[in-house]
């Protein structure tokens, strides 16, 4: 697969991720069928992102708990993921210590004999 084909293929599932697909449960339902009266989309179809839009205008205060909490939670990933390439390359560095370790005892064994 090509790497233009790996973004289409990204692409079109992040698109099929906003389409909401079935609205189990009366929050969902709610929200679905409001988000379709404010906005009347000519297709019918309410999507995350305009559930996202209804929220950002009417409600911003809640968007901005969910955003602030995103934010850390992906810092924390980020700080997480830096300490364990830390450790894999100092991991890398002492092994490769080790072998050079080894081979000169190995080299002065041959010599000593």
């Amino acid at each position: 697969m090509t790497d233009t084909q790996e973004v289409v293929n990204e692409l079109e599932q992040d698109e099929a991720q906003k389409v909401i697909k079935s609205t189990e449960g009366p929050l969902k339902q709610m929200l679905v069928e409001y988000v379709g009266s404010v906005l009347r989309p000519d297709d019918g179809q309410v999507t995350v992102e305009m559930i996202v839009q209804t929220l950002a205008s009417e409600f911003p205060e809640f968007l901005l708990v969910v955003a602030r909490e995103n934010w850390i939670r992906g810092y924390e990933q980020a700080l997480n993921d830096v300490e364990n390439v830390e450790k894999e390359r100092k991991q890398a560095v002492e092994e490769k210590l080790e072998k050079k370790k080894s081979k000169k005892k190995k080299s002065k064994k041959k010599d000593d004999e």
